[in-house]
Order: structure tokens, then C-alpha cells, then sequence
């Protein structure tokens, strides 16, 4: 890939991240603290048409296979526009991007839509603001979600709270309700699930240190992990990969987002890491 298609943002207190232009995709985060926090497969390709496995893919405007585009829409391959980066005044950066309609965008999804991703790093959190907009003359729908890959030391040391009582549906097994009884969910073998109605805020949490996420705008959460024997079967995800990462994706996908002409939608997921003292 190009290097000038990469941006680079650096905080005044040292934060740091990389994105692409293509996908407006999120690769690296490093908070004050000093750790990556965001797994990048050594094995993802890079190049046009091509998604890039880890970091933040942007899911849009399909889930999944859950309608009629390809695998999780176009965003996530598409060349975005960088409408400006830089350091804001109170110290913080920012990267700004947009997605608009195109003829090859319009053959598969006939919208007229302006789409932004608004990236924002400061001390041990990252900020990320979702919004789609209608400019066209008709209602549309879509599902949507942030693909955010957390990179973890081990995944048999991590435990996920914040999810115990909600409903989910379980697409390894193909069960649509189900309830998670237990307050941490541990990952011991392929996990793929949809959480619905997420209202509290969702921990990561490794010996060394807990990630808080918290969303708005989202109604559901995705926790995935493809386990050692899917891992397998996935060309760009390096070997045992899955060991050391979790996707806890923000997403509303169970009851789809629809705006009229001129409406607006927006979703945020904000990501701050709290290190365990020595």
C-alpha cells in the first residue's frame, strides 16, 4: 500500500495511532501508557480491494451476510476521503473521513449517503464517532458495526464483563435466543455473538490491565473470536492468532437503522485503558 495513504496522529501527551485512507481503517493505537492495543494479523493483506484483518474495519452498509451485498458491505474496502487531521486546541488529535455514493457504490447500493468517521486519541482513551446521512430523495436501511480487534496477551487470561443477563443470538450454534447467566464470559472455543440492548458499559479485562468500552447509538454488541480450528481456515490471519485478540464490536444489526431523506445517524464507541499498579 501506498505510504501516503497512511495517517499518522500523535497527541501533545503522546497518544498515538495509524490509519489508512483505504477503509479509513484504524491499524495501530497506543495510549500514554505505552501498549498496543489493537491486534493486526501479520498475515492481512493490503491492497486495493482488500480488507484489512484487524484494527477497526468499518462495517457498512451490511453486516455480515445478512442481506444482499457482499460480506460486510463496501466501507471497509473502499478508498475514503481525509478530510483533515491534526491537534486540536485542547490537545487531543483527530482524523476526520468521509464515504460518498459512487457509480460502482450506487450498482450495488442505490443511496445517495455521506458517511464520516471521526477518530479522536487523548491519554489512555480513544474516541471513535460513526455517522451516516441520507442526501438522497428516498428512505433507505442498513446495518452497521465498528469491527474494533482488541489485541490481548492471552486469550485464555481474558475475561469479558458487562454482558451477564443480556440476550444474544448464537451464530456459531445458530441459535437466535439465548441469555447469558454468567457475569464474565470466557473464550474456550469459536465465539460469535450478537448481544442485544447493550445500555452498560462493556470491560476487557487481562491481569495487566482492564479496557472500558462504552457505546451510544449502537444497539448491540459483537464479541468474536474464531478459535483455533476456524483460525485455521482464515487465509489472513496469521497461525494461533485468535490467542491473542477478541473483536468487541459496537454494531446495531438485530433491527436495522432506517433514515428518510436528510436524516442523520450517528453511533460512538469510546475505548479508555486503566493499567493495574505493579
Amino acid at each position: 500500500m501506498d505510504k501516503v495513504s497512511k495517517v499518522l496522529l500523535q497527541a501533545r501527551d503522546g497518544a498515538r495511532a495509524e490509519l489508512h485512507t483505504h477503509g479509513a481503517h484504524l491499524c495501530s493505537w497506543i495510549p500514554v501508557s505505552g501498549s498496543e492495543q489493537l491486534f493486526l494479523s501479520k498475515s492481512s493483506e493490503f491492497g486495493p480491494g482488500k480488507a484489512i484483518r484487524g484494527g477497526v474495519p468499518i462495517v457498512f452498509p451490511q453486516f455480515s451476510n445478512h442481506g444482499p451485498l457482499p460480506k460486510h458491505g463496501f466501507a471497509r474496502n473502499a478508498e475514503w476521503r481525509l478530510v483533515s487531521s491534526g491537534v486540536l486546541e485542547q490537545g487531543a488529535a483527530q482524523a476526520v473521513f468521509e464515504l460518498q455514493e459512487n457509480i460502482a457504490r450506487l450498482l450495488v447500493w442505490p443511496h445517495v449517503f455521506r458517511a464520516e468517521l471521526v477518530v479522536t486519541i487523548a491519554e489512555e482513551t480513544l474516541q471513535l464517532d460513526f455517522s451516516v446521512v441520507n442526501n438522497g430523495d428516498t428512505a433507505f436501511s442498513f446495518t452497521t458495526a465498528l469491527h474494533t480487534y482488541f489485541k490481548v496477551d492471552d486469550i485464555t487470561q481474558t475475561l469479558i464483563h458487562g454482558l451477564g443477563g443480556l440476550d444474544y443470538r448464537d451464530t456459531v450454534g445458530g441459535s437466535r435466543d439465548c441469555q447469558q447467566e454468567e457475569p464474565f464470559l470466557e473464550i474456550t472455543a469459536e465465539t460469535d455473538r450478537i448481544y442485544s440492548d447493550i445500555t452498560s458499559d462493556i470491560v476487557i479485562i487481562q491481569p495487566h490491565q482492564q479496557v472500558q468500552i462504552r457505546q451510544s447509538g449502537f444497539n448491540d454488541a459483537v464479541v468474536w473470536n474464531p478459535g483455533a480450528e476456524k483460525n485455521a481456515q482464515i487465509s489472513d490471519l496469521e497461525p494461533n492468532g485468535y490467542q491473542r485478540m477478541i473483536c468487541v464490536e459496537a454494531a446495531t444489526i438485530l433491527h436495522p437503522i432506517s433514515l428518510a431523506p436528510g436524516q442523520l445517524w450517528s453511533g460512538t464507541q469510546m475505548m479508555t485503558v486503566h493499567p493495574k499498579s505493579a
